[in-house]
Parts: structure tokens; C-alpha cells; sequence
């Protein structure tokens, strides 16, 4: 599984109790691997930017993508 699913998975799991430098870790990436995956995620709208506590970013609304990462 590449970095960005990896981290996008793990985003979606952490349902915004994680920060993404801390989610990036957490799967073994660099903070500046971790932006990357960040900046590429948000050019593609599969995230946005909110600030909301502990994570900064949300995932954007689409139910095709939730269900296939909460199985």
C-alpha cells in the first residue's frame, strides 16, 4: 500500500484525534514526507483544511470513500 493511502487511512481512523504529524509517524513517515502526502491529499480534494481541535484537516464529503476505509 503506498504512503498517501496509508495515511489517508489512518487519517480517516483517527477521526481527528491525531494531528497529521503525529498520524504521519505513525506509519513511518518524515514530517516533511507527511506534508508532501498533506499538499498532494488537498490538491487531489480528497481532504480540506479545518481547524477543529486537535487535526487541521477533514476529509471531504464523499460516502463512496468512507465506507471503503471503516470496513
Amino acid at each position: 500500500m503506498r504512503d498517501k493511502d496509508k495515511f489517508l487511512e489512518a487519517l480517516i481512523k483517527s477521526n481527528g484525534h491525531h494531528n497529521v504529524t503525529d498520524l504521519g509517524a505513525q506509519i513511518g513517515l518524515d514530517e516533511n514526507a507527511t506534508m508532501e502526502i498533506v499538499t498532494q491529499l488537498l490538491a487531489e480534494f480528497k481532504i480540506e483544511y479545518v481547524s477543529n481541535g486537535f487535526c487541521d484537516y477533514s476529509l471531504m464529503k464523499n460516502q463512496n470513500r468512507t465506507k471503503k476505509y471503516n470496513r
